[in-house]
């Protein structure tokens, strides 16, 4: 009876699937997400707007909230290499990545920022790094490598996972 009926009108049930397909989209989320924030101010925003383009094309760039930027870096490592070096090269890593965001992004935006979270993923090791603008922008007045690496370790809480 009900497919009767639904056969008397089949543009509608042609709509109505694809709406189904719209609304079910993983795509049509992040699209929503975006456009509810649009009109609100973001540091994080700003940054990504600014900086993406200057960064690595391989990082991706994420926005959670408002005040938090989400930097994910891949890290290939060669087929026969160690798990030490893997780790250390690693490490090498994201310290360089930071260095290198602190010099792409605008100072004064980046004091603003309240959180920042680069993950350096591999398939056999995740380095989580924790941090906020302002450490990242101290980077730029550092010139030595002992300099930076003992800003690192004051400033830069990491983690390890799988």
């Amino acid at each position: 009876m009900i497919w009767k009926k639904a056969f008397k009108y089949p543009v509608l049930i042609i709509g109505i699937i694809l709406f189904g397909l719209y609304i079910f989209d993983p795509k049509t989320k992040e699209f929503w997400r975006k456009y509810n924030r649009r009109f609100i101010p973001s540091t994080c925003d700003a940054l990504v707007s600014r900086s993406a383009s200057k960064a690595d094309p391989s990082w991706s760039f994420d926005c959670p909230g408002i005040q938090l930027l989400v930097v994910k870096i891949p890290y290939e490592s060669q087929p026969n290499e160690k798990y030490p070096s893997t780790r250390v090269n690693m490490y090498k890593l994201l310290a360089n990545s930071l260095v290198n965001l602190s010099k792409i992004t605008n100072p004064e935006t980046m004091e603003n920022l309240q959180l920042l979270k680069v993950i350096v993923e591999n398939p056999r090791l995740n380095i989580l790094a924790k941090t906020d603008g302002e450490a990242i922008v101290g980077f730029l007045k550092f010139k030595t490598q002992e300099d930076i690496a003992a800003h690192l370790k004051l400033t830069v809480k990491t983690q390890e996972f799988k």
